[in-house]
């Protein structure tokens, strides 16, 4: 990937992140360019590529004069002649920056280039996903899967506090970090489809009914269907996490795109007994994951936090937790 000099000209390889004969920042001299060794906004160094998704590419990059590494993601080029695009991007950006919680990544800049690149940069967050996490161990004992869903649940109430779905949340879009002493921290992260609750809705026409985004697995009937959401569509996906942290797989037929959609507005869930036959669950802890499965935006729990409590003291309750054991439940 070459690069050019904005202000003498001179075009250098991708070795050089600034002119050497002026010290301007440096830019793809093509804008299909990929951005590693590039400098976004005359202060991020994009260092490595991170992840790909349908709306752009994430990078790990570094601020050049603070000792400080991000992550930052970037409007794919093709995108920017759609007008709605960079709209939902620019409201992604508006209003995860809101968002201040611990369990949340944070979003603290973004913005255009001169040279027409959308970005924004989020803290980077140095563990692995959720996601990857079962899949190299597989179910998680139930307590430490009630533990990571009640911080989740905590990142998820400090949005919806705000006004704001996430409208994504998967195992991919949550991070899980190890401290020094081994206890476990979760962050959720990439708000990319985020919904102002109350914004005004016209214009643009972001978040109308009938515009339909997300993840089909992990997404709640009334998103299928392309109606009005509000954060009881997280607390299904919250519920549906749970239900594969317990038992390694999905309550519903996930083989094609046509049966995600059907089961999901037509048939129950499977049982935690029928995904897995050889746990005694009990009629507490499936009641749990039936109220926040539940098809009927009214019989879920009011709140994310509401469905990760109950299902933390069904689990205590259940498995007690032994001598010298921390309490699951955080008290009230």
């Amino acid at each position: 990937m070459s690069k050019i000099c904005p202000v003498c000209g001179t075009t250098y390889s991708d070795a050089n992140a600034f002119c050497p004969a002026d010290g301007t920042t440096l830019r793809a001299a093509e804008v299909t360019a990929d951005l590693i060794g590039s400098v976004v906004a005359d202060r991020y160094l994009v260092t490595d590529l991170l992840g790909e998704g349908g709306m752009g590419k994430v990078y790990l990059a570094r601020h050049v004069r603070l000792p400080q590494q991000a992550a930052i993601k970037v409007l794919r080029h093709n995108m920017l002649k759609d007008a709605a695009a960079v709209a939902r991007f620019t409201r992604e950006a508006a209003s995860a920056s809101r968002i201040d919680h611990d369990r949340v990544a944070r979003v603290y800049d973004f913005g255009e280039t001169s040279d027409g690149t959308v970005y924004l940069a989020m803290e980077f967050v140095p563990g692995r996903s959720l996601k990857k996490l079962l899949s190299d161990t597989g179910p998680l004992e139930p307590r430490r899967a009630a533990t990571l869903v009640r911080q989740i649940a905590e990142g998820m109430d400090a949005a919806h506090r705000l006004g704001i779905v996430h409208r994504d949340l998967k195992p991919d879009n949550v991070m899980v970090v190890e401290d020094g002493d081994g206890a476990e921290r979760v962050k959720v992260v990439d708000f990319g489809i985020a919904k102002a609750l109350g914004a005004d809705e016209g214009g643009a026409g972001l978040t109308q009914a009938g515009y339909v985004v997300g993840t089909p697995e992990f997404m709640s009937p009334e998103q299928l269907l392309g109606g009005q959401i509000d954060a009881r569509s997280d607390v299904y996906a919250l519920a549906i996490i749970a239900y594969q942290c317990l038992t390694g797989s999905f309550p519903f037929d996930t083989t094609t795109p046509e049966r995600v959609m059907a089961a999901r507005l037509t048939e129950a869930p499977r049982t935690l007994a029928q995904a897995q036959p050889a746990m005694p669950w009990p009629d507490a802890v499936q009641a749990v994951l039936d109220a926040g499965l539940s098809r009927d935006v009214e019989g879920r729990p009011a709140s994310a936090g509401t469905f990760a409590r109950a299902l933390a003291e069904a689990i205590e309750g259940w498995r007690p937790a032994s001598p010298g054991m921390r309490p699951l439940v955080t008290p009230r």
